[in-house]
């Protein structure tokens, strides 16, 4: 288990919807554009090396127009990507821009590859400061033991991805990060794209993902149901943590916290983060604006740019 958190499952679950045509009277009545199913058939994308890659494309955002395909991709660490895939990211998306949201100590263990002709932002969202004393002096301990798991335990048994979502956001770090990464979309040319990632793509890149489709206009139902698409690539890797989480007889609330450190994102997570933003500034759209300081003008920039 001492490699769990390098291991990168991407299992695309591949599902369909079929529409069809009803008749009546023997006349084809036609049937109502439906918006784009929330699934990894959707929004899955191929980057050699790396987990959990997927784009927002085609999710149907303000006055009924939709993202547009192959611009905006999210994932885990390019750390593993390999020539093929840095490949792709340059000649067919045109990579513009790779933000990366995870710790110093994070890129320094697993630096990215380099894609060519794309600037690496770095913009970290939280360090320990983010934790009690008592939380940061046990993951202190935890390190030491050199076993990534025991610093899952650690953080399962403090509540430790609960406190990072409902600081994460709300942070100095936090706004800092966001609040750059909106203004470096707002500098992307017609035909370029972006990638952003932390570790496993899920938490620090899950709430990019969340604030951009807030502030393109999508509806929350859909920024929700993408932002747990995580379980779908992840589901090998949540099904051996949770295992593992029986192994080690922890509680439910510590499995919750285990697997998600691990590997999975919860509902219960997402909520809190959109509820302690919703409870310091009144909606996530006051958040973008006196948060993060995007103006008007730029919610307008970002949906002329993004939206087709």
């Amino acid at each position: 288990m001492n490699n769990l958190a390098k291991r990168v499952l991407a299992a695309v679950a591949a599902s369909s919807v079929i529409l069809t045509a009803a008749c009546s009277g023997g006349v084809t009545q036609e049937k109502e554009e439906q918006p784009p199913t929330v699934s990894l058939e959707t929004q899955a994308i191929e980057i050699d090396g790396v987990g959990n890659a997927r784009q927002l494309g085609g999710y149907v955002c303000a006055d009924g127009r939709k993202i547009k395909d192959g611009v905006l991709l999210r994932s885990a660490a390019l750390s593993t990507l390999t020539d093929d895939g840095a490949k792709t990211l340059a000649e067919k998306y045109h990579l513009r821009y790779v933000f990366d949201f995870r710790t110093e100590t994070e890129r320094e263990a697993q630096p990215d590859k380099e894609v060519e002709g794309a600037e690496n932002v770095w913009l970290p969202v939280f360090t320990s400061s983010l934790y009690d004393d008592e939380t940061k002096a046990a993951i202190m301990e935890a390190r030491k033991t050199n076993d990534p798991e025991q610093t899952y335990i650690t953080l399962a048994k403090h509540k430790g991805l609960s406190t990072i979502y409902s600081k994460m956001l709300l942070s100095d770090e936090g706004k800092k990060a966001y609040s750059e990464f909106f203004d470096k979309l707002l500098t992307v040319g017609d035909g370029e794209a972006v990638l952003w990632h932390c570790t496993q793509g899920k938490d620090r890149a899950g709430m990019a993902a969340v604030l951009l489709l807030y502030a393109l206009g999508a509806d929350e139902d859909t920024i929700k149901q993408d932002y747990l698409l995580t379980n779908d690539s992840y589901k090998d890797l949540i099904a051996q943590s949770e295992a593992r989480a029986a192994e080690l007889g922890l509680n439910e609330d510590e499995t919750k916290e285990y697997v998600g450190t691990a590997a999975a994102v919860y509902e219960d997570f997402f909520n809190i983060a959109i509820d302690s933003v919703k409870a310091e500034y009144g909606s996530v759209e006051a958040y973008l604006t006196n948060g993060l300081g995007l103006t008007d003008g730029d919610i307008t920039a970002l949906r002329d740019k993004f939206l087709e």
